[in-house]
């Protein structure tokens, strides 16, 4: 049974995550910050045999040598575990521009990695900013990259300014590594005490984990087609963006024409998006709908409706600004999308259009009332071809940016047209010059069912959608001659063959990943096998040595039972030692009385002997044995 989750837990991880790929690339703005972001993550990785690659972006050479922190690089990197590769692609600090996409490009491809550690979007140093922001527009951009790489999964690390995570990874079993790795680069602690920075923040990630993990990383992650149908600035609000720091030229002013009708609220959402871009000026149409207020705004009322073309032109009349650019009440322009295209038309001043890359959102409203996107597709993205143009549109209305005269020049949108206006104005806009590719996603087009949008009116296949496609051949069929239906057609046969290849390519890598999941199920259940039996042989071992622990246990209960038995044979000897020892000293004393008692005896004697002796030699003793002897003899004779 799963717990409830709390509220929290909705904002930042409570369990640690094991964060893995097989192999792992590490992207690093400068050498050092592999280690001091994911000095823990990497160390694991090597510790665990899986492959790891390291590019480290600029030189470092803005502070400190450049060779020098190289070495340090290589020594920190040794010193998480063996087997790291590293790439040094040399680039100044503070000047990683587009061509860093390049070379990332040809390290992805080549290397093929599962799991990539971007720095997060919302750095502070703008190395870190540059890198990110190439990474995610390589995989915006590329679509080859993006196929090889379809099923990697991105992690956005934290160095500089903390991020909101949805990933912490327990790293307590190498922290003490990663902090060895970071002091390997000795000429930056010198400057800034880089291990305590790196220590307190995982110390700080640890703290909504279970109480045995005492240092984490924070990482956000995402899989690659999630990355790829986000903006940049998208993905910054994510990872939770803190005040802007980029470092921007003075925007360039556009004029943004928005037509509405009987939609206030998304009225006010397209409008909040346009907001975002300060020099935007915003031009509001109503056409025949009920009364709207837009502040700050130039707002026109058609009190009839006068059509989407109409509307339009108008809107561009009243524009002030050079530049122009459109958005109908149900889409939105993402933070960055006038921005991009601006950048864009400045160093390419001679082209007639810049335009950008869309997600179609596909939208209903939900029982509440809110709106609630089932899905979201990247549709338009496709670079200029003006023999294409003539055929089909692939350039949706809000990705455009063009200037405000060349549109008046031209008439703006033909009023014959209320369905696809803008494909055929972009057919006469074509003959002009050339339109500029940016193949990021900027915008969003909402395609909300039920809200009275023109083409969920008349969709793809419908009559109506087939005769709107007509009456712009019709009026354009000068241009469609058999050799630009040819040359299309070949390029798009050209386009559908690599697209087909391709697929037969990912289909053939699926089939070896079927094949490779089937082994490694295969190797899996012969591992679970051996586990098993090993599990078997280690409990029967167990028992065993229970078995053994028991008898030991009894042998020792029996020898504590003699142990006290002969303890207690000690007592009763020590005792009997005592009472022989008094008895000794009874005998000894009776011993030395009766040596006493002896050595008067032998006194006496001595003197009784003197006084025979004395006895004999006297003339008494002499006539008295005499005597005796006459006695004697009479007795005999008698």
């Amino acid at each position: 049974m799963s717990r409830p989750t709390s509220r929290e837990e909705e904002a930042i991880p409570y369990e640690s995550s094991r964060l893995r790929g097989e192999r792992l690339l590490v992207l690093a703005p400068h050498p050092d910050d592999e280690v001091i972001a994911c000095g823990g993550l990497v160390a694991q990785h090597l510790r665990e045999k899986r492959k790891v690659h390291i590019v480290v972006a600029t030189n470092g050479a803005a502070q400190g040598d450049g060779t020098s922190r190289e070495d340090e690089s290589r020594r920190g990197v040794a010193i998480l575990g063996e087997g790291a590769e590293i790439d040094f692609l040399g680039f100044p600090d503070r000047a990683l521009g587009n061509d860093v996409g390049d070379r990332l490009r040809d390290i992805l491809r080549s290397f093929l990695p599962d799991l990539i550690l971007v720095p997060s979007p919302i750095e502070i140093h703008p190395d870190h900013v540059a890198l990110s922001r190439a990474f995610c527009e390589l995989i915006q951009r590329d679509r080859t990259v993006f196929a090889d790489l379809a099923l990697a999964t991105v992690a956005f690390y934290e160095v500089s300014q903390p991020i909101r995570p949805n990933a912490l990874v327990d790293i307590s079993d190498v922290a003490v590594v990663k902090w060895n790795a970071i002091e390997a680069h000795a000429s930056q602690t010198a400057v800034h005490d880089y291990t305590s920075y790196a220590r307190g923040l995982n110390a700080y990630r640890s703290m909504t984990l279970p109480g045995d993990a005492k240092f984490a990383e924070g990482y956000w992650t995402i899989g690659l087609p999630q990355l790829r149908s986000m903006s940049f600035e998208q993905v910054r609000a994510a990872v939770a963006e803190p005040p802007r720091i980029d470092v921007v030229s003075e925007p360039v002013p556009v004029s943004v024409i928005v037509r509405t009708k009987n939609r206030p609220a998304l009225l006010q959402e397209a409008v909040a998006s346009i907001r975002k871009y300060p020099a935007a000026e915003i031009v509001v149409v109503n056409d025949g709908g009920e009364r709207v207020a837009v502040e700050n705004a130039t707002l026109i009322e058609h009190a009839d409706s006068r059509g989407r073309s109409a509307a339009a032109n108008e809107g561009v009349r009243a524009a002030t600004h050079e530049f122009i650019a459109f958005l109908d009440d149900d889409d939105l322009h993402y933070a960055e999308h006038l921005p991009t295209l601006t950048a864009a038309a400045e160093p390419f001043p001679h082209r007639v259009a810049w335009y950008s890359d869309a997600i179609s959102a596909f939208v209903h409203i939900g029982e509440s009332g809110s709106l609630e996107t089932t899905s979201r597709q990247r549709l338009f993205s496709h670079d200029y071809d003006p023999d294409l143009l003539r055929i089909d549109n692939y350039i949706p209305l809000p990705t455009l940016l063009m200037r405000r005269e060349t549109f008046l020049d031209l008439d703006g949108f033909d009023t014959e047209f209320d369905l696809f206006e803008d494909w055929e104005f972009l057919i006469r806009l074509a003959q002009r010059g050339n339109f500029l590719h940016v193949p990021r996603v900027t915008c969003e087009i909402r395609h909300i069912a039920g809200a009275g949008s023109i083409t969920m009116l008349n969709p793809e296949g419908s009559d109506a959608f087939r005769d709107a496609k007509r009456k712009v051949w019709r009026k354009h069929a000068e241009l469609l001659t058999y050799d630009v239906i040819a040359e299309a057609f070949e390029r798009q046969k050209r386009r559908l063959g690599a697209t087909f290849n391709d697929v037969v390519d990912e289909r053939g890598r699926g089939h070896h990943l079927s094949v490779d999941l089937s082994r490694l199920e295969r190797e899996k259940q012969e591992l679970l096998g051996k586990m098993q039996a090993t599990h078997a042989e280690a409990t029967s071992a167990v028992e065993q040595l229970n078995g053994v622990k028991r008898a030991l246990e009894q042998e020792l209960n029996n020898r504590d039972g003699d142990i006290q038995t002969l303890v207690e044979e000690i007592v009763g000897l020590r005792y009997d030692v005592e009472n022989l020892k008094e008895h000794a000293a009874n005998l000894q004393r009776e011993l030395e009385m009766q040596r006493s008692t002896s050595t008067t005896a032998h006194a006496e004697i001595g003197r009784l002997n003197a006084l025979l002796d004395m006895i004999h030699k006297s003339q008494t003793w002499k006539l008295h044995a005499m005597v005796e002897k006459l006695r004697g003899r009479n007795r005999w004779n008698g």
